[in-house]
């Protein structure tokens, strides 16, 4: 067993990677990005738009958070060095004539000029020779020249490192690029100039330009520009961070990280999707062994319709009614304890005051209802399941000589049935470790738990790309995890399987 579970745990880092991978390329590739921002209409209708100025880094506040979340890279594989001067030629021409193509009498769609811009902005610092090259040609019409002028000046643009504690090397560095940020804004090339000034601005800029192309790497040597294909790109630099255990900060709030947030809220999804577990594992193999020795007798057909009936209500149905009709101003039965509507505990204030024992209580009075919302559903299912595991060990020739040999039926239940038909059970209900990080979202809005679904849910809705991937990562992690228990308590369930 333990060259299974060494061989396991060493496909474990691999296994993750890919998980990793997929779960980056896809949510990389959803339409928009976290630069995405809502707005409503005056209709109060809701309407997404990104902001049109990140192509030309005009918005330094977008421009930075798109530099911070390695959104001006591409996501794989960055070609973006070895673009060659036809192209660079052609996407200008695109961007001031709005037209795919010279002879096209519309304009090219909104959606698709702004990728184009926005891409071609993020791409500029890799191109900054071509687009000299052009701003120095007095051939070139003076729109092409001043388009290329901006691109230029956002290729040039660097993005300072932040933070309370830095070094006087980053003091230093983040001095020059305040000083050629805005050196960079007045080389831009406007229609209204005149040639001499055109013909001072590109002196300027290829001064800049000779000045800092060691530094900035602007002509990349064939190594450089190998290191830039594999390394320069948002996944790369993602594993990067990953692999220091650093998953980064809040989309919304540079002070909270990831790891915090969720670890405020771990004791309380742990508690919703543990508790829930265990219950629904020994729950359901009381049913299920309830319906499988009355098979086809009027329990069997009782807890068969009841248990279909539970699968068949949705949560967002039976949350409400416990709220409304069992819990509002009611007590708890035989008691004159009201039952609680909402909260993980009582208020701090109140729960500071307490002692353990009153302390688990008073989480127990508050967790009743939402574990309930949580359960009927996955029981009734695991319970189904449960009754058929069940009836195939009770058909088995082992089963039919314990009983031949007058065993009672606890002892056949217990020692002949239980363990084996729990390996079913164990199997279904392995993968399920996964959802602890999922949490319920639907469950908790309405209880008000400050647990995981809702975290991640307004993650989505943010794209908050630190959160979402975290809680991907972590999720499947458990999982790994959840299917490695399984297989290890296959052999406790029954000796004779081994994982050699």
């Amino acid at each position: 067993m333990l060259n299974y579970v060494i061989r396991r745990l060493l496909l474990l880092p691999v296994t993750l990677f890919f998980i990793i991978l997929v779960n980056f390329v896809v949510i990389n590739l959803a339409p928009g990005d976290p630069v995405t921002v809502t707005e409503i209409s005056q209709e109060g209708n809701a309407s997404r738009s990104a902001d049109k100025s990140v192509s030309f880094g005009s918005d330094e506040r977008y421009l930075q958070f798109r530099e911070r979340y390695g959104l001006t890279l591409p996501i794989l594989i960055n070609l973006w060095p070895w673009t060659s001067q036809g192209a660079v030629d052609n996407d200008l021409r695109i961007l001031v004539s709005k037209k795919l193509k010279a002879d096209d009498t519309a304009e090219m769609p909104l959606k698709d000029y702004d990728a184009l811009r926005i891409e071609f902005g993020d791409k500029s610092r890799y191109i900054m020779p071509r687009l000299l090259k052009v701003i120095e040609d007095p051939q070139q019409p003076i729109a092409f020249r001043s388009m290329a002028s901006r691109f230029f000046s956002r290729g040039g643009t660097r993005q300072a490192v932040l933070g309370p504690n830095l070094t006087e090397a980053q003091a230093k560095s983040n001095r020059k690029i305040a000083v050629d940020n805005n050196l960079l804004r007045t080389f831009m090339i406007f229609p209204s100039d005149s040639e001499s000034q055109i013909e001072s601005k590109s002196a300027a800029m290829r001064k800049w330009y000779e000045e800092n192309k060691v530094g900035y790497r602007f002509e990349p040597t064939t190594s450089q520009k190998i290191y830039d294909m594999i390394f320069e790109t948002r996944f790369c630099r993602y594993m990067g961070r990953v692999l220091t255990l650093d998953f980064g900060t809040l989309r919304n709030d540079d002070n909270k990280t990831v790891i915090s947030e969720v670890t405020k809220r771990f004791k309380y999804s742990l508690t919703l999707a543990i508790l829930p577990m265990v219950l629904t594992f020994f729950l359901c193999f009381l049913f299920g062994a309830i319906m499988a020795y009355s098979h086809n007798r009027w329990q069997d057909y009782t807890l068969s319709i009841t248990f279909l009936f539970l699968y068949a209500l949705p949560v967002f149905v039976v949350a409400p009614f416990l709220i409304e009709k069992v819990a509002l101003n009611h007590n708890f039965p035989f008691t004159n304890t009201p039952i609680p509507i909402s909260g993980f505990t009582s208020p701090d204030r109140i729960y500071e005051t307490l002692n353990s024992y009153q302390r688990l209580l008073d989480v127990f009075k508050h967790i009743a209802l939402p574990l309930l919302a949580i359960i009927y559903g996955s029981l009734a299912a695991q319970s189904r399941l449960s009754r058929t595991a069940v009836l195939e060990v009770l058909r088995q020739d082992y089963v039919r000589t314990a009983w031949a040999k007058g065993a009672s039926p606890s002892t056949i239940l217990f020692k002949h049935v239980g363990r084996n038909a729990s390996i079913t059970i164990v199997t279904s209900i392995a993968g399920s470790l996964g959802v602890i990080l999922g949490g319920s979202l639907i469950v908790e809005t309405l209880f008000e738990i400050n647990g995981f679904g809702k975290f991640f849910y307004d993650a989505v809705v943010n794209r908050d790309y630190n959160v979402i991937m975290f809680s991907s990562l972590a999720g499947s992690l458990l999982s790994l995890l959840g299917y490695l228990v399984a297989d290890i308590a296959y052999t406790v369930l029954d000796p004779r399987l081994t994982l050699e």
